[in-house]
């Protein structure tokens, strides 16, 4: 059946859910594109602890937005929406679908509600003392002040993403307004003409979905591929799965690095509720999107019939 309605597609859901097997089908199905939504497969290096696509799925379909920095290198969110807007042109202008994958929120949100400055008041002065307050005292703190004004787009962007941080702080600043209560901002407040369908399952099925899934890290070298950075000062090294190993001293070992049973049992343990806990928080994240079409986990057919309906029937 063609496709009418060539447009993006949203995978969403929390980590372990299927995600990725699930957009490896649609693009099989539909010709499409995978691009990844998820903060941590940016890194180079960094394959099992991220849950990394195997090199056999990524010659089976195209991947993007996988190991384009190093693991040693930060990185924003809005470096990532300008990269991954142009991944999903390239693939709408040679007739692919574009597969958006991932449970990192601030980076949808990026994608879905963009936002625009260009019609507001402008204080070069202002946001030279910004930039200023940034170098002398960093992005938490310039996060923290927009916080305090504008709680709603503070949630919406990084601390990283400094750039629009210090771009709302000076609009709040100048116009004594929130953003969402700027002209400009209007059109990015409103719910957003996208196909995103999400996956989730019973709570209990989750959780023991993510413990199997940290078994099988370990079980494929997770050890050694955490101390081989060598460093956890990175930004890269202060997400699940690797920072729970940063108090720990390996020792070296014939075939990389070794840890001692009790401790390793220790580690993999917090990394299971790690991660649990972050499963709470992205399905919290997601369902405030009340555009989402929900499907299950262990049924994902229905997922591709209502992509293929709203990719081929809709006009």
């Amino acid at each position: 059946m063609p496709i009418k309605n060539l447009q993006p597609i949203y995978v969403v859901g929390p980590t372990a859910s299927g995600k990725s097997a699930l957009a490896i089908k649609l693009a099989k199905e539909f010709d499409g594109v995978i691009i990844s939504a998820d903060s941590m497969q940016i890194y180079k290096g960094l394959d099992i602890g991220t849950a990394k696509e195997s090199e056999e799925e990524r010659r089976e379909v195209p991947h993007k937005m996988l190991d384009i920095v190093n693991f040693d290198q930060e990185f924003s969110v809005a470096e990532y929406a300008e990269m991954a807007k142009a991944e999903i042109e390239n693939a709408l202008n040679s007739g692919k679908l574009p597969i958006i994958v991932g449970g990192t929120g601030l980076y949808f949100e990026a994608l879905i509600y963009p936002m625009s400055f260009a019609n507001t008041v402008k204080n070069p002065e202002l946001r030279d003392e910004l930039s200023q307050e940034l170098e002398e005292k960093g992005a938490k703190y310039l996060h923290d002040k927009l916080a305090s004004l504008d709680s709603k787009t503070a949630e919406r962007l990084h601390e990283n993403d400094t750039k629009r941080v210090i771009r709302a702080l000076e609009i709040i600043l100048t116009t004594g307004k929130t953003l969402d209560e700027n002209k400009d901002m209007q059109e990015t407040s409103e719910r957003p003409n996208v196909i995103m369908i999400g996956l989730t399952c019973d709570r209990q099925k989750l959780y023991e979905r993510i413990n199997e899934r940290v078994d099988k890290m370990f079980d494929e070298g997770l050890v050694n591929e955490v101390y081989s950075v060598g460093s956890f000062k990175y930004q890269s090294m202060q997400a699940i799965g690797y920072k729970e190993f940063a108090e720990v001293t390996p020792k070296k070992a014939e075939n990389g690095f070794e840890i001692d049973k009790e401790t390793l049992a220790v580690i993999k343990d917090k990394i299971k509720q790690h991660s649990r806990n972050y499963a709470k928080r992205q399905l919290t994240w997601f369902r405030k999107y009340d555009f989402i079409k929900w499907f299950d986990v262990f049924d994902t057919a229905p997922a591709i019939d209502y992509v293929r309906t709203q990719l081929c029937e809709k006009q």
